[in-house]
């Protein structure tokens, strides 16, 4: 079985790659928990700290390379390709320190004994990467987990694996045979990974319905599920809230990625005092937006990922249009073959709910009024999702009392989809579980154990 690759913005064939199954998936575990237990990786803390750094420096090199290939995979523009390879960069060299960091703890315990607590890397990792930012999704997993000691086995994207590939290549040469490896395939591979009994952690990041399944099938030998899901990215614009910062860090976070990101800032939530001012502005700017090929400088907005999810997000806009709150946009476009539409916004005093909860995930953006600060607490607390959110104030006791009753991973002052290599990231509620990046997505790839020591008197 093979994977044809396309360009997402001219749908021609780019290449086209063997595709694994089941038992050679099943194969490529067995050769990364062989070389947990055969290679110094685990217990090199140097060997490690060498590696990550080199391997940035390699990614660096390589810049150039990296960025056409995610152009042309994911149909994103090119200063977001940009900006993607060098978080991977960023990724990689941050963790390269933490190998060698000492993170133990040592306590005389009430019986006059010594307890070492002391953390080991679990193992066998999995790394089932998404399309829509394959190279640093991968990569803010990966560096920690590695950093950590485990072993590695990574699946990414049928629809973008070439810069994952090309990536895993630049490994450096101390690398071991087989600490890191790439499995290509589709459910059926990622199905093996989740569900494999010497696969000790996954690290998932996609949809809610498919990071479900994911961690079932964790669960199920109690293996570690670190799950990064769907959003429902939310900015509350208070009374205060100033507009001319405010409003194009939700066009530059809205329509990221055509909006194919988690994180997206798909909802604008606005004190009913500033709401037109703001409904218009948006409005104003969505329809200059630029579509097309995302090559070209003054382009804006790329392609969809593929012509299903351009029909899926579609369908939400025929629910805008028939409620009559479509105020700009949502048209499909014919540009070079691929799948685009018009970025969208959607306003209305009361917006259908499957349009204000459920991840559309393309260029839409909705936007609607509240009238205190509970009421716009609760219509941003009203989905499933918990991944990020921003408060736009200039009354530091509103900022934080309102972030602090928001029910997301994440929660920005008076700024949008700011992170950062040293911080721990992720979702509640359905959004996902556990954390990634900093001490905590280190910590999250290895178990802690407790070492007794009796001493006699």
């Amino acid at each position: 079985m093979t994977i044809t690759v396309t360009n997402k913005v001219t749908t021609e064939a780019i290449t086209t790659i063997g595709e694994e199954d089941a038992r050679s998936t099943a194969a490529a575990i067995a050769r990364a928990k062989d070389a947990f237990a055969s290679t110094s990786w685990p217990r090199d803390t140097r060997l490690r700290q060498e590696v990550l750094r080199q391997w940035g420096d390699a990614l660096a090199a390589h810049r150039d390379e990296l960025v056409d290939l995610l152009l042309s995979e994911t149909g994103k523009i090119r200063p977001e390709c940009v900006k993607e390879v060098d978080f991977a960069i960023d990724a990689l060299r941050f963790n390269s320190g933490m190998p060698r960091l000492v993170a133990g703890s040592a306590h005389t315990l009430s019986d006059g004994s010594a307890g070492h607590l002391v953390r080991e890397p679990v193992g066998v990792a999995a790394f089932i990467v998404p399309w829509n930012w394959p190279l640093f999704l991968l990569f803010r997993d990966l560096a920690p987990a590695l950093a950590a000691g485990v072993t590695a086995v990574v699946k990414p994207s049928p629809f973008t694996p070439l810069t994952i590939m090309r990536a895993l290549e630049l490994a450096p040469a101390d690398l071991p045979a087989d600490v890191v490896q790439v499995v290509n395939g589709g459910a059926e591979v990622g199905e093996t990974l989740s569900a494999h009994d010497d696969v000790a952690a996954v690290a998932f990041t996609g949809s809610t319905s498919v990071g479900r399944a994911v961690g079932i099938a964790a669960a199920g030998r109690f293996a570690k599920a670190m799950l990064e899901l769907g959003g429902k990215g939310a900015s509350l614009l208070m009374p205060d809230a100033d507009l001319d910062a405010a409003i194009p860090a939700i066009m530059a976070n809205a329509f990221i990625t055509a909006g194919q990101m988690c994180m997206a800032n798909t909802r604008v939530l606005v004190h009913r005092s500033r709401y037109s001012d703001v409904r218009d502005a948006l409005a104003e700017r969505v329809g200059a937006l630029s579509v097309g090929d995302p090559d070209e400088p003054g382009t804006d907005v790329g392609a969809i990922i593929s012509a299903t999810q351009r029909d899926r997000i579609d369908g939400y806009l025929q629910i805008a249009r028939s409620e009559g709150s479509l105020l700009v946009g949502g048209d499909r476009l014919e540009r070079g073959g691929g799948a685009f539409l018009a970025p969208a916004l959607i306003s209305a005093d009361r917006i259908d709910d499957r349009l204000r909860q459920e991840e559309i995930f393309g260029p839409v953006v909705t936007v609607e009024p509240f009238d205190t600060e509970d009421q716009a607490v609760a219509l941003a607390n009203d989905t499933e999702y918990g991944l990020a959110a921003a408060v736009w104030t200039q009354d530091v006791t509103a900022a934080w009392r309102t972030a602090r009753r928001l029910d997301f991973g994440t929660v920005w002052i008076n700024r949008y989809n700011r992170t950062f290599a040293e911080v721990p990231s992720g979702g509640m509620k359905s959004s996902g579980a556990g954390r990634t990046r900093g001490f905590e997505g280190v910590n999250e790839f290895t178990e802690l154990k407790h070492i007794n020591f009796g001493i006699d008197d």
